[in-house]
């Protein structure tokens, strides 16, 4: 329900997936109590545009929200005199205070207990579905209007590196979805135009970045959600301003929304999976970017503090990126990228296949430790195995590489050999036709399949033969390599 002019008398209630909305130059009259319910389904919104302050609540409110998913969560008051005590039988609620963290940016949390400051992130940890109720005694304590609230970035000698600086811990403020990218609604001066919002579904940060053009990493859109948190890093000491301009009543329906803003021919999407979760980096072409860290088009990383979430960055300007832009058409550029994870196992690197950047550049992965090369464009994804103790800075991205580092990639990778089931696949890495033979032996020595491999990107085998292990060998005409697979039903 949108609004203009209204006076309401009766109780008043806004249901889950409700909202009403005034609009900048209306009014509204409520001469009773307002009641704005949430469930597992969704909640209610109240959208407060105006510009005067022309709404009056004379009873009280009532507003829930309805927390689903266990583990830790960023909140915000959407009342002005809430205290911590709302999250019922729960004492882990925290503040960041980026001031305090000298030399290890884990060390800014604070634990809290007493009024919760508007506009300001707490971190609260739910270990099962909890429905939060905020109330007020009188509507005049429903947060509206404009708010602010300083950010800090703390240099001190032998402090943290500069991208574990000037993170801090905000909150949106209202009972409504904010809009990033509404630009009368924010001042945004003293920060980089990015904000972060965990996501105790996933353990790990939706991003999404602003300014001229637009763009979101895991699912990062532009809106955020009421009296939610989010993370935003500083350029320097200041402020961040919120007014009423930003509020929106509804959502986007898609964690995709974000691929609608900007220019998707442009980007490069490169996600890291393992153990159930992923990550996701992009590299982005644009004109006016340069080689290093470019505020409003670059967001540094944020990563997630759990051992089993594999974490994956770009590298520029002593910068780790979540979000790099480089200048257009470079060839021959070289892009470092790092790979983190606290838990040893397989995992895997992909790229989104549709992006038309693709169908103009040229893009190769360098595994450094494992010294193979892979043409981005022809294979699905690439596999490899990760111990923690790794060196991080294990990747090299690429773009339009010369003819003579094409020819220099190594006979050993031109294909790869997988198995599922029965089913045996053989991907060519290169974009080189190498003639090619395919042969399977038992472990007895026996040759069992053998079979020419075509110019086909990808080959597929379902062989007949009892489970258990087997050794695949193909001849080129300058290498031979052998893989080990096993075969089931």
């Amino acid at each position: 329900m949108v609004l203009t002019t209204f006076l309401v008398k009766a109780q008043l209630t806004i249901n889950p997936g409700g909202f009403i909305t005034i609009n900048p130059s209306g009014s509204m009259y409520v001469g009773t109590n307002l009641h704005i319910n949430s469930d597992a389904s969704g909640s209610g919104y109240w959208v407060d545009r105006t510009t005067s302050n022309d709404v009056s609540i004379t009873g009280s409110v009532d507003i829930e929200r309805y927390i689903t998913q266990s583990g830790w969560h960023n909140t915000a008051s959407p009342v002005n005199n809430a205290v911590s005590s709302v999250f019922t039988g729960i004492d882990l609620i925290f503040y960041y205070d980026e001031t305090i963290i000298q030399n290890d940016w884990n060390f800014g949390w604070v634990w809290y207990s007493g009024i919760l400051e508007e506009m300001k992130g707490y971190d609260v940890y739910i270990s099962s579905p909890l429905l939060v109720e905020y109330s007020a005694a009188s509507g005049t304590h429903l947060n509206s209007g404009i708010y602010s609230i300083p950010v800090t970035k703390t240099n001190v000698s032998n402090g943290e590196s500069e991208n574990h600086k000037g993170w801090n811990l905000i909150g949106n403020p209202y009972p409504s979805p904010v809009d990033w990218l509404e630009e009368t609604g924010w001042d945004k001066t003293d920060i980089n135009d990015a904000k972060y919002i965990w996501s105790p579904e996933n353990n790990n940060y939706t991003i999404f970045l602003g300014g001229s053009n637009p763009t979101g990493v895991n699912g990062g859109t532009q809106f955020i959600p009421s009296n939610q948190g989010f993370w935003v890093q500083a350029l320097q000491t200041g402020t961040v301003e919120i007014n009423n301009a930003c509020r929106t009543g509804t959502l986007p329906s898609t964690p995709d929304f974000y691929k609608q803003l900007g220019n998707a021919n442009s980007e490069l999407r490169i996600q890291a999976s393992g153990n159930g979760y992923s990550d996701e980096t992009l590299i982005r072409l644009l004109p006016e970017a340069t080689i290093g860290f470019d505020v409003n088009k670059d967001a540094g990383k944020l990563f997630s503090p759990f051992d089993s979430i594999p974490q994956i960055c770009t590298f520029s300007d002593h910068t780790q990126l979540a979000i790099n832009s480089l200048p257009e058409q470079l060839n021959e550029l070289a892009i470092p990228m790092e790979f983190y994870c606290n838990t040893m196992g397989n995992y895997r690197i992909s790229i989104d296949k549709s992006a038309e950047i693709l169908t103009h550049n040229k893009i190769y992965l360098k595994d450094v430790r494992e010294q193979k090369t892979i043409d981005l464009g022809l294979v699905e994804e690439y596999l490899f195995y990760h111990d923690p103790t790794y060196n991080p800075k294990r990747f090299i991205i690429y773009f339009n590489p010369s003819k003579e580092f094409i020819g220099d990639i190594n006979p050993a990778y031109w294909f790869s050999v997988t198995s599922s089931g029965n089913k045996l696949t053989i991907q060519r890495n290169t974009r080189v036709f190498h003639k090619a033979a395919l042969s399977v032996y038992n472990m007895l020595g026996q040759i069992i399949f053998t079979r020419p491999i075509n110019n086909a990107l990808k080959s597929s085998y379902t062989l007949a033969a009892p489970v258990g292990y087997y050794m695949v060998t193909i001849q080129t005409e300058s290498y031979l390599s052998g893989t080990k697979i096993y075969l089931s039903d």
